[in-house]
């Protein structure tokens, strides 16, 4: 008997302890946060309903605004970084929450911005009370499990992953001398400030500087680029600098060139500007390398090559009589007159990390071993000296140059409408101070209008999204 007690006690200590741990990480009734699964390094929209909460002294429904006196629970401890309702958050931001017009409150901020806790802090929690923003005779709690008594809130929020500034794509990324462009550099993942952030491109001492216009959702700055006529051929490092993360610089993300890509003189590369991304057909004439016609009546061409990364040459060695990282042979086909050709995707054969710029493929070649002859190619004066090919410009990070959005009318006055060649899923409009006037976060075709006719005369950015992620900036004018 003592032991079926023992056992029925145990069961009911288990079923209580799951039964607070679940209520403990359950969202609150008077609580809600969009988006749903956000961490504690996402904007969120707190909201907190009053009717819903329990209070000791007095109800906090009907009242113009709402103070929050919370907190965050970090490896378990709760309250940990307070912030008083009577004070400012580590960003300086007010804890004091807006009426909505259905008798909910709310307020929008980054938890991580707001409680100034470490980068990679193991966060769970959001802990908080509410109040009328100047004492407690007013308040606003949780209720406790399946009772009437009132507790602190604690509300459920993932920890996420730590924000890393960085760039990672300039487009379009490659000008002739003398042009004037737009750039448009993604994936710079960092709390923006428009003012103070600057862009520039760089090579050696030599800087072409360019003032941002734009910051939009933390990922794209868009300005005007003038390139001078004799400006150096060649690439350019990428550079974005701002108060939050200070510098952050992107290695041969923009090239300069007077022409098209030229390519050693016995070299051919298909697709014309290929990218270590591409599949590609390197073919080299044998009867113009170096020495003269070395590899002319060679038996088989073999490739000794490596990769230039970072301005680093010859990395990723693949040897002639050893195989790609992805097992294949660097082996050239004979194409029945003076070529040999191997057909290869660069970033694959060399072993090289997605994400990474490939500047050129370094190579050379022989017969099968170096008893059996060489191919080289000639410099300006005509002494062998190893192939430079150049590759173009990429990162293998998606950016979808033939999706388009089209504003029309151009300027407008009280409407202007939105054709997209993909299904857009938000739009959000902002004027040159690079502040957000207008948002639409719910769209679901690939064409739209948006009322324009309460904003003031000027120039405005519509920034869209697409189902896929991907992200346009269109300029227009309101009349």
């Amino acid at each position: 008997m003592k032991k079926s007690l023992l056992f029925i006690a145990l069961s009911v200590f288990i079923i209580l302890f799951i039964s607070s741990v679940n209520a403990f990480s359950q969202m609150p009734a008077a609580i809600s946060i969009e988006p749903e699964n956000a961490t504690v390094y996402d904007e969120i929209t707190l909201t907190f309903d009053p009717v819903e909460a329990c209070f000791q002294s007095g109800s906090l429904a009907g009242l113009p605004s709402i103070g929050m006196h919370s907190g965050v629970t970090i490896n378990g401890s709760t309250w940990q970084n307070v912030i008083a309702f009577n004070a400012t958050g580590a960003n300086g931001q007010s804890p004091i929450l807006t009426a909505n017009p259905d008798g909910t409150f709310s307020i929008i901020y980054t938890p991580y911005d707001f409680y100034g806790f470490a980068v990679g802090a193991n966060v769970t929690q959001i802990c908080a009370v509410f109040n009328n923003g100047t004492d407690w005779t007013q308040d606003g709690r949780d209720f406790q499990s399946g009772g009437t008594n009132c507790m602190d809130f604690f509300i459920p929020i993932q920890s996420g992953t730590p924000v890393i500034p960085g760039i990672t794509s300039i487009v379009p990324n490659e000008a002739e001398q003398g042009e004037s462009l737009n750039v448009n550099i993604f994936g710079i993942n960092t709390h923006f400030q428009n003012t103070g952030t600057t862009a520039w491109i760089s090579l050696l001492s030599d800087s072409l500087g360019f003032q941002s216009i734009y910051a939009v959702n933390d990922t794209l700055i868009s300005a005007q680029l003038e390139v001078p006529s004799d400006a150096v051929t060649g690439f350019w490092d990428v550079n974005v600098v701002n108060p939050e993360d200070g510098l952050m610089t992107l290695s041969g993300g923009f090239q300069i060139t007077d022409t098209i890509t030229v390519y050693p003189f016995s070299i051919t590369i298909y697709p014309p500007n290929a990218t270590a991304y591409d599949e590609i057909t390197l073919t080299l004439d044998a009867k113009l390398s170096c020495p003269e016609a070395s590899l002319f009546d060679a038996d088989s061409v073999m490739m000794h090559s490596g990769v230039t990364i970072g301005g680093t040459a010859w990395m990723n060695v693949v040897n002639f009589d050893g195989i790609g990282a992805n097992g294949q042979s660097p082996k050239l086909t004979y194409n029945g007159d003076t070529t040999w050709s191997i057909v290869f995707t660069p970033l694959e054969f060399y072993g090289v990390t997605t994400g990474t710029y490939v500047e050129a493929i370094n190579c050379v070649f022989n017969g099968g071993d170096w008893a059996a002859g060489e191919g080289k190619n000639y410099d300006t004066v005509g002494n062998c000296i190893d192939f430079i090919i150049p590759l173009g410009y990429a990162t293998g990070i998606e950016t979808d140059q033939q999706k388009t959005v089209q504003l029309y009318p151009n300027p407008a006055t009280d409407k202007i409408n939105i054709k997209s060649s993909s299904q857009l899923k938000s739009i959000v409009v902002i004027n040159y101070q690079g502040i957000e006037v207008l948002c639409n976060r719910k769209l679901h075709d690939c064409s739209n209008q948006v009322d324009i006719s309460n904003l003031p005369g000027g120039i405005y950015l519509l920034v869209s999204e697409d189902s896929e992620g991907f992200i346009t900036a269109s300029k227009f004018s309101k009349n």
